[in-house]
């Protein structure tokens, strides 16, 4: 149907956390990133909201470029899943530079008229009455919207490329209410999205899914329609609109089914002819054959995989038709691998978006083992190495960037990386292939604690230490090792400074005439292991972790046998962990000397929660657990906390957080 254009007419809350970035940080953009205004936005569904699913939306936009308006026609199908829903709830923002003021006109509630509200960046429409349990519901919403103002970094964005006429969004993270509409959310994906849009005849419009039809109207315009047949989320919803040169190649699945793969470029082969065109483009088939292989087949075989060009310089991974900037052959492979990591399996809140971007970082160096072999695979490792602050889990989406380079994205790869060694290559590839195929996920969201529980099934180990640690904890391991040989005994101890990990540590002796390699547990601050070697054998060397295995620092003391190491203690409160925790959590401390020493829990407001210990200690390294409760014995609620230890004049604190 084409619409015919009528006439147009805060303070951030919570507490920013700094991270000095201490290790790689790329100079190229990571995919996903949305204008500074996302973060002043509530994170969380509505309570109306999550009592609806929807499953169907229908975007019509007929398009003036002369005054960059819009006149839009929508139709949004849902479920009740809750039978207290008294309004139904959509985010639609009221005015985005983007788009203009945008005005909602008429809502009809199964094909009647019925009122509604559109203000604060929400469409209201109440029930009248009470619906059952999974009702059907079919609205169909009539908007328009502009003039708008030339954007390049907006939801929906009026743009200029080579001096044409260039449109394009960008959705992720919380954007698409920008021009449509929805429930904007990662965790409510509908089953299948139709959109249409008019638009002059010159242009070609590019989306997600399938094109149905284009249809020439026969006044300058035509009519594309765009079918999308597997679930997707919001922010995966895209457009680019701009007069392309349309060219593509072909993938062959296993099956012997072909894939098409479609490009839409500024740039034409004689105008001029990048070089990407023909060098990194033509890797993708390749690339597809390989994270099929890995990760399990192609998620949308039936649709397609491609590229259109947009106004960024960077990548995201609108499903099946990624918007791409400057496509080096990292980028490629990285915003491929979402197709199965971050849209088939999208993170159910961003929270969880290491998920997303942790899983391609990592594909991008599984590229980099196939194409250029083991030494390109350490060589990309080596590039992602983070050695700085916080927490891969995002404590508050509201408040901290969901997209930081190191700790959304290099320091999830590591984790990775290093799962992969502590259940073996083999396993690891099946927890990949097993949690793409899982039916409870597949097309589906999923979350931290969900992923583990696949790695779990499929490995047969208890990875929850692994998972706390370097998911919820912060930093990572500083390894100090001493060695002292006596004849053909060995001596070796270990001592990790600040919080301890529990891992699995490759040892690797090399003496005047063996190599000695082994795998030892090292999960406490101090530990002590003995070794025999060979009569007669001078021990040169001894490398924990030689294959680069951990994302750790180590130093290495050489002595005698006599002259043990001693554990260097120093007045410090720890980080806790888990963190954030539920429902309880352990705080390691450690003290220079005996003190008389008071730790306590205090809320936000600076007042006392409850006191977990007053009393005198020896130097030495200890840990305290608090189970989240009050001096009454009161479960606290879900917020944050901090654990302040005093000794005398001096006095140490670490935030925790308390998630129910």
């Amino acid at each position: 149907m084409k619409l015919k254009l009528n006439n147009i007419l805060s303070a951030l809350l919570g507490m920013m956390i700094s991270v000095t970035a201490l290790g790689f940080v790329e100079e190229e953009k990571p995919c996903g990133r949305a204008h500074g205004g996302e973060f002043l936005r509530d994170i969380q569904p509505t309570s109306e909201q999550l009592k609806i699913d929807v499953g169907y939306y229908s975007l019509n936009f007929d398009m003036d470029i002369a005054t960059t308006s819009m006149a839009k026609e929508f139709i949004v199908d849902l479920k009740v899943i809750d039978t207290t829903l008294n309004t139904i709830e959509l985010d639609y923002s009221n005015y985005d530079p983007g788009v203009g003021n945008i005005t909602v006109n008429t809502v009809l509630l199964d094909g009647d008229t019925i009122s509604f509200t559109h203000g604060n960046d929400l469409l209201s429409i109440p029930l009248d009455g009470s619906p059952t349990l999974n009702q059907e519901i079919s609205l169909q919403i009539f908007s328009e919207s502009g003039p708008a103002s030339n954007q390049d970094n907006y939801g929906f964005n009026w743009d200029y490329e080579q001096g044409q006429r260039s449109i394009w969004t960008k959705s992720q993270p919380y954007n698409a209410r920008d021009w449509w509409p929805c429930v904007d959310y990662p965790r409510d994906k509908a089953d299948s999205v139709d959109i249409v849009v008019t638009v002059d005849d010159y242009m070609i419009v590019a989306s997600n899914g399938n094109l149905v039809s284009t249809i020439d109207n026969g006044d300058g315009s035509k009519t594309w329609h765009w079918h999308v047949q597997y679930p997707i989320a919001t922010y995966l919803v895209s457009l680019s609109i701009y007069e392309f040169y349309e060219w593509g190649d072909i993938y062959v699945d296993a099956n012997n089914d072909t894939l098409p793969i479609m490009f839409y470029t500024y740039s034409h082969p004689d105008n001029p002819s990048p070089s990407y065109m023909t060098d990194h483009y033509r890797l993708l088939p390749e690339m597809i054959a390989l994270y099929a292989d890995q990760f399990g087949p192609y998620p949308f075989m039936a649709e397609k995989y491609g590229h259109a060009e947009w106004g960024e310089n960077w990548g995201l991974e609108h499903q099946t038709l990624t918007s791409m900037g400057d496509p080096t052959e990292r980028r490629v492979a990285h915003e491929l691998a979402h197709m199965w990591y971050g849209d088939m399996i999208t993170c159910f809140s961003y929270h969880h978006i290491w998920i997303n971007e942790g899983f391609a970082r990592y594909a991008e160096a599984l590229w980099w083992e196939e194409h250029y072999g083991p030494s390109g695979y350490r060589s990309k490792m080596a590039e992602l190495e983070y050695y700085g602050g916080g927490t891969i889990y995002v404590e508050d989406p509201e408040t901290e960037s969901i997209f930081g380079s190191n700790l959304s994205y290099n320091k999830p790869a590591w984790v990775l990386h290093m799962l992969r060694h502590i259940v073996g290559d083999d396993t690891f590839f099946d927890i990949l292939r097993t949690y793409s195929d899982d039916p409870e996920l597949k097309y589906s969201t999923a979350t931290t604690e969900q992923f583990q529980m696949v790695c779990e099934e499929v490995s047969g180990l208890d990875l929850e230490n692994f998972f706390q640690q370097w998911i919820y904890g912060p930093g990572f391991p500083h390894y100090r090792a001493y060695r002292a040989q006596t004849g053909q005994d060995l001596l070796v101890q270990t001592i990790q400074s600040g919080l301890s990990f529990d891992m699995p540590v490759d040892f690797r002796i090399t003496t005047t005439g063996s190599v000695i390699d082994t795998v030892l547990r090292i999960h406490e601050q101090f530990m002590t292991f003995h070794f025999q070697i060979p009569e007669g054998e001078v021990v040169t060397d001894l490398v924990m972790d030689p294959d680069s295995w951990i994302l750790k620092s180590t130093d290495y003391v050489v002595g005698l046998a006599e002259d043990k190491l001693e554990v260097p203690l120093k007045f410090e409160l720890s980080a806790n962990y888990p963190n954030p925790f539920n429902p309880s959590t352990t705080i390691p401390y450690s003290l220079d000397e005996t003190s008389a020493i008071r730790l306590s829990i205090i809320d936000v407001r600076g007042s006392e929660v409850v006191e977990l210990l007053n009393d005198h200690k020896n130097a030495g390294l200890y840990q305290i657990s608090w189970d989240g409760r009050d001096t009454q014995g009161h479960s606290v609620e879900t917020g944050v906390y901090f654990c302040r230890l005093e000794a005398g004049a001096r006095s140490e604190i670490q935030k925790l957080l308390l998630v129910k």
